[in-house]
């Protein structure tokens, strides 16, 4: 099996890592300290990347998957693990339901949302078969992008003369609450908890040693690219940051200069539509592996219809509408009853499994 590049690995965990939260914002419940928040959630953040990473380094030459058996033995530890392939799938389909919103709000009005899921899923089931080459490839070619649209679009802000700086201020005005509330659960466990899954591929690497140095660097460079996008848009938008649906999509549309560039919101069609692609193929393609992995196939291709088909009915019914889908499913169900026992809760439990028999084992053993 072909292995990933140190510099694959850090675009692949980079634009992973931006995701949604690109187009989406983060830390609206913070208002105009929403950047502060962001940086926070960073920095704790990559406190929980640590127990990842010292998760890896425990249990070397193993995946996620792989991880739960080895320690709590294969009746309880492959039935928790089974958990989280199929957690992935539904991330794909939440995926697909950000893309239907987006996509038919933005673009194609007149079109069906089926249309428009099932294309995305196509492109999805079609990029998963091409397995590790086709993740890789994907970083490879899209982290360029990704980088010089950010600085056009941050150049063609400052050359609108759209942003003011005492729209930060005052800076804290309401204390640490409203930040604290968007730091824990949602901004510790989006993006940065969500890093767990690419665990899925970290002993595919050519380096697995080069592995926690080349995730902190991009987790810490996506934290401040995030940042970034924040302070632009609270520059421009004031408190209103916080009512816009998707504030950094919305951020383009103030771009103009000269009456000449203006209306450039398809670059953040193509922002989401980037980093929901490679995002949707690496959990799909984790799922397809863990679920392989734990029935000892030799293939995980003929798992990628059945799970890509699961993931576009998700993403077709799982909700009404754009705001249900949010602020219903994710803040209210995603984030607190899955997403922290399975990023938060269960990771620290198997860490503290590990080091006690890797302790006990060399008790008894000395």
């Amino acid at each position: 099996m072909n292995k990933i590049t140190n510099y694959q690995l850090f675009a692949v965990t980079f634009i992973f890592q931006l995701g949604t939260t690109i187009i989406f914002g983060f830390g609206g419940s913070a208002g105009r300290d929403a950047w502060i928040a962001e940086l926070a959630s960073c920095f704790l953040g990559s406190l929980l990347i640590l127990v990842y990473i010292a998760l890896m380094k425990l249990n070397p030459g193993l995946s996620l998957v792989q991880w739960f058996p080895a320690q709590f033995g294969r009746w309880i530890g492959t039935p928790i693990a089974l958990l989280y392939p199929l957690l992935y799938i539904y991330e794909v389909g939440r995926i697909i339901a950000d893309i239907r919103d987006m996509v038919s709000t933005a673009l194609l009005s007149n079109t069906p949302l089926s249309i428009i899921a099932g294309l995305f899923a196509i492109v999805v089931a079609y990029c998963v078969y091409g397995g590790i080459p086709g993740i890789a490839r994907l970083g490879e070619m899209f982290l360029p992008i990704v980088l010089i649209l950010f600085c056009i679009e941050g150049i063609l802000l400052l050359g609108s003369g759209v942003m003011h700086v005492h729209h930060l201020l005052p800076v804290l005005e309401h204390g640490w609450g409203p930040i604290w509330k968007a730091v824990y659960p949602p901004g510790i466990t989006q993006s940065f908890g969500e890093t767990i899954f690419l665990a899925m591929f970290w002993p595919l690497t050519q380096n697995p040693d080069k592995v926690p140095k080349i995730t902190f660097l991009s987790t810490y460079l996506s934290g401040i690219m995030i940042t970034v996008f924040n302070l632009m848009a609270i520059m421009v938008f004031g408190n209103l940051f916080a009512g816009f649906l998707y504030p950094l999509y919305t951020l383009l549309s103030v771009i103009s200069i000269g009456k000449f560039i203006e209306n450039l919101q398809m670059l953040g069609v193509l922002y989401f539509l980037m980093t929901a692609l490679l995002k949707s193929v690496a959990l799909m393609l984790a799922a397809v592996m863990g679920i392989q992995q734990l029935t000892n196939r030799k293939s995980f291709k003929p798992f990628v219809i059945p799970a890509c088909a699961v993931s576009l009915f998700l993403g077709l019914t799982m909700s009404r509408n754009i705001a249900e889908h949010i602020y219903r499913h994710h803040f209210e169900v995603l984030v607190p009853y899955i997403w922290v026992p399975m990023l938060i809760v269960i990771p620290a439990i198997l860490l503290v499994v590990t080091v006690l028999r890797r302790w006990i084992g060399k008790t008894f053993t000395s």
